[in-house]
């Protein structure tokens, strides 16, 4: 007797399942159901896969909108309509992936295929437009022509080794403040990875809305003059390569350690005396553990001494204002296990690095000479 049954349909033949009854005996039709439940159950697996898609929107919020903000602009490069309209996915997928060495854009290697696709559809959405699509053809010009050019007509904006360096980042030296864009880092490896030469191209032939770079044919360019450019922008990479292997600038640790002769006590004591002689003022402290546990459980033998001045402050927050993010100035004192006194201070020269900043760098390296003064003196 059949309770009940289901009609299904797989290779045109019609399969009827007893719902609540003994399967058919016969093994043909055995394998034929076990197939089509086999076909049934990818296809749920599937469409579960497709309705768990990640979320370019809350991705976006979490790994990039502490720069770019939600509308896309910050203290990273503002991620504005018109230029998302220029720029294919291609190369933003590649920039989330290989981010800009040297620079505040991180590389995200950690994220799946699938999750930078959510991200790149995300931004993309705020233009409203598909993105342009470029052959994947490299152009082959000649570079040493090309750098004659590239003197004549890139190196004011983007420095004669393509670096960008020059006076500052900050909206003071090196643009105005309704600017938003400054002068990428054309040699900078993570640019090199993501952009082709055929964006390259389009970007030298249209120029770029909203920012300082104009379209160079309206400058009187010819297009084997852009191939040329184009070819000795894309040499940057093998150069780069170079500077790779021979190591590069030697490496700054990205912390500062000091043994103390003193006790705890006595080791704040004489870093603020310290501070105070060098026209520092210090901030209220803060033990190091503050906001990251409950009161009942801070280390209270762990504080960081935090301190400014402000005329060296100001000097620095002009050239780069982004360098807000690292002040003020830190020296954190812990007393170990066995009694020991250590200090622990951020390596400025380190912190400058991150932006593409001359006169940064300058400050920052008097700032670190001033920092190994006044620990010196502490402990003395």
């Amino acid at each position: 007797m059949v309770c009940g049954t289901t009609l299904l349909v797989y290779q045109n033949i019609k399969v009827y399942l007893c719902t609540f009854c003994n399967l058919p005996q016969d093994p043909e039709y055995r394998r034929m159901l076990l197939r089509f439940l086999a076909v049934a159950l990818f296809a749920l697996v599937m469409s579960s896969h497709v309705a768990a898609a990640p979320d370019g929107a809350a991705l976006y919020e979490t790994h990039c909108a502490a720069c770019h903000q939600v509308s896309g602009g910050g203290i990273g490069l503002p991620l504005a309509a018109s230029k998302m309209a220029t720029v294919p996915d291609d190369y933003i997928k590649l920039t989330i992936r290989h981010g800009r060495v040297g620079r505040i854009m991180p590389a995200f290697p950690e994220l799946s295929d699938a999750q930078v696709n959510a991200i790149t559809a995300y931004i993309r959405s705020w233009s409203g437009v598909a993105g342009p699509v470029y052959e994947d053809t490299p152009i082959n010009g000649n570079p040493e022509r090309g750098k004659s050019l590239y003197g004549i007509y890139c190196s004011s904006c983007h420095a004669e080794d393509g670096s960008g360096e020059g006076l500052g980042t900050g909206v003071t030296y090196s643009r105005g403040r309704n600017f938003a864009v400054m002068p990428p880092a054309i040699t900078n490896p993570g640019f090199l990875a993501s952009a082709s030469d055929q964006m390259i191209r389009q970007v030298i032939m249209l120029g770029r809305p909203g920012t300082a770079m104009q379209s160079f044919l309206d400058v009187g360019l010819k297009q084997n003059d852009i191939d040329d450019l184009v070819s000795y922008i894309r040499s940057f990479e093998s150069r780069q390569a170079s500077v790779d292997r021979a190591g590069g600038d030697t490496e700054e640790p990205a912390a500062l350690f000091f043994d103390s002769p003193y006790d705890f006590d006595s080791t704040i004591m004489s870093l603020k005396s310290a501070l105070e002689g060098r026209n520092f003022r210090h901030l209220p402290d803060r033990h190091l553990e503050k906001g990251l546990t409950g009161d009942d459980r801070i280390n209270r033998r762990q504080m960081t001494i935090r301190y400014c001045n402000f005329e060296l402050l100001y000097r620095m927050m002009r050239v780069e204002p982004r360098l807000g993010v690292g002040l003020p100035c830190r020296i954190t004192v812990v007393e170990q296990d066995d009694g020991s006194v250590r200090l622990i201070a951020m390596n400025m020269r380190l912190i400058s690095h991150l932006f593409n900043n001359d006169q940064l760098r300058d400050l920052a390296d008097e700032m670190h000479e001033i920092q190994l003064e006044i620990i010196d003196e502490a402990l003395l």
